[in-house]
């Protein structure tokens, strides 16, 4: 299974110089495309997690800026578009959805009541380019999450559904890793 975009850094639209009408509380909300090609049949669910490493030194933990379950694959080649804008859109594109929480509800942000926490929200690094993780897994089967879980319930959900949610691949849950860059 592996990862396909457009692009290695991160467009402006979907990050800090994002258009005002993609931005909740200052934050870019559109989400990137991009497509997930060699899918197992009989994998028919999606799980997502964007996360930036390098915010570490700056913000003192590795931000969270997209966590999202249970996305239908419906493409029976082994093959997910995920389009723009996915992440306010998604309960209609993909019903059986649940939107995790991102780095927003962290109490050292303090922006846990802002609507922009359980979707994606772009990269702002404040210092240097960063460079961000694109994680996707499948599963055959739905995972127990509902809407508001964090990054730790989709790991443990995966850990339970016989995956290792780390960079290691399981004949159960294939998954996926790109590294993108974002500008500051």
């Amino acid at each position: 299974m592996h990862i396909l975009t457009d692009f290695e850094v991160i467009p402006d639209a979907f990050s800090k110089y994002a258009p005002e009408q993609n931005k909740i509380d200052g934050h870019a909300v559109a989400s990137f495309p991009f497509k997930v090609e060699g899918i197992a049949p009989g994998f028919n669910y999606l799980h997502i997690a964007f996360t930036d490493p390098d915010s570490i030194p700056v913000a003192g933990f590795a931000w969270i800026h997209w966590c999202a379950a249970n996305i239908r694959v419906s493409d029976a080649s082994g093959k997910a578009s995920i389009p723009e804008d996915f992440s306010r859109n998604m309960k209609e594109l993909s019903p059986e959805s649940c939107r995790g929480k991102n780095s927003l509800v962290s109490r050292f942000v303090g922006q846990a009541s802002s609507p922009a926490s359980s979707l994606y929200i772009g990269p702002t690094p404040p210092d240097k380019t960063h460079f961000y993780l694109l994680r996707v897994w499948a599963t055959q089967e739905k995972l127990d999450l509902k809407d508001g879980f964090y990054l730790s319930d989709l790991l443990h959900s995966l850990l339970a559904s016989g995956s290792a949610p780390d960079a290691s691949s399981t004949l159960k849950v294939p998954q996926a890793c790109a590294l993108l860059a974002g500008r500051a």
